[in-house]
Formats: structure tokens, C-alpha cells, sequence
């Protein structure tokens, strides 16, 4: 089951606002494919059949953390050693709002983190992604992770355009922008936060 990839931008705009919603929409269709009920396995017995409801992503998500599994968990794939830093529950994982926050403060924190290093935003972004996927700001690269949400991102908000090109059609995007080489989204929102800054 998967959401539809508005009711992801416009849950990600409410319930993560300190992330630019495309971002994690991005991130969410790369993880899960835009399923709330996605339970990935990366060490453990299969999963099998996938899950078709909360209540089954919870109780199959239970059994297999029990005989010692690791897994990630709903929309943005939340890892299940970091469900107690995050404050989430197992059942929470599988609550969109709640995942879509918890991970835009895995990604708001590699971002910090990266931008006080590197002063591009998107090439920030870019890292704090692979800092997401594995815990390092190089591997994702190298694993195709980063690639696999720019492209998520372009096949949902329109396609890549060459990186510094002027586009015939519409101002440069914002320093802001969460993609800021893709076509401008339809609508931009700033996004503030008064601790770190917002990210794109």
C-alpha cells in the first residue's frame, strides 16, 4: 500500500516542517516506495508476505525485533536501533506523521553537521542524504543512494536540469530550494527554525 505522493508533501509540510517537504517526500518514495506499512530487513529472517495494514506492519515488525532482527521501519525507513534516541515506539514507526518527523531529524541532523563543513546547500544535502542512508557522507554516494532520491525527487517534481543552467522559463531557484537543480515545484514554501536553520 502506498500513499498518494501529495498526502506525502502535504503530511511532510505539517508533521516535519524544519524539512522542505519535496525533501522528504523524495526520501520517502527512495526508502518505501511511499508505503506507511514497509518493513525492511537488514539483518534477520525475510519478512515475507509485506504487511497491508498497520496493525500487521506492527505485529510483524514486534516478532521479527524479538528473534533479534534489525529493521527499518514505514515511509522514510527508520532504523530500529534508533527508534529510543527518536522517541518512537514500534507502533509509532508506523504512524506516517510521526516517521516523516523522525526522520526529518535524522536528516536535519547530518545536515547541521555537514553545512557547518561544506557552504553549497545542495552539495550539503546531498551528503547529509548519505549520512541518512549509512552513518558516512561518502558511502551513500558510492551505494547509489543519493542518486536513487535525486531521481526520486526529479520523477515527482519534474526533470533534472543541468546543474547552474539558466532555465528559459523560470528564476533560479532559492538557496533554499531542497533540490535547487530540479524544476521549481509548483509552489515554495520557507521553512524557519529558529535553533539551526532550516534545511532544504
Amino acid at each position: 500500500m502506498s500513499l498518494d505522493p501529495a498526502t506525502i508533501l502535504a503530511l511532510a509540510a505539517r508533521c516535519a516542517p524544519a524539512v522542505a517537504a519535496p525533501t522528504l517526500r523524495a526520501v520517502a518514495q527512495a526508502e518505501s516506495g511511499l508505503n506507511p506499512y514497509a518493513v525492511g530487513v537488514n539483518r534477520g529472517p525475510p519478512v515475507g508476505r509485506p504487511p497491508r495494514s498497520r496493525a500487521e506492519a506492527i505485529a510483524l515488525a514486534k516478532r521479527l525485533l524479538a528473534a533479534g532482527a534489525n529493521l527499518d521501519l514505514g515511509l522514510v525507513q527508520i532504523n530500529s536501533a534508533n527508534l529510543a534516541r527518536l522517541g518512537l515506539s514500534v507502533d509509532d514507526a508506523f504512524d506516517p506523521c510521526r516517521n516523516l518527523a523522525a526522520g526529518a531529524t535524522v536528516l536535519k541532523t547530518a545536515y547541521a553537521a555537514v553545512r557547518a563543513q561544506e557552504p553549497a546547500p545542495q552539495a550539503a544535502l546531498r551528503a547529509a542524504l548519505s549520512i541518512y542512508n549509512t552513518g558516512d557522507a561518502d558511502r551513500g554516494f558510492r551505494n547509489g543512494y543519493v542518486t536513487r532520491v535525486v531521481a526520486a525527487a526529479a520523477r515527482l517534481d519534474g526533470p533534472v536540469v543541468a546543474a547552474n543552467a539558466p532555465s528559459p522559463w523560470a528564476p533560479p531557484p532559492a538557496a533554499w530550494d531542497a533540490f535547487g537543480d530540479l524544476r521549481p515545484a509548483a509552489f515554495v514554501t520557507v521553512v524557519r527554525s529558529s535553533a539551526q536553520g532550516a534545511i532544504p
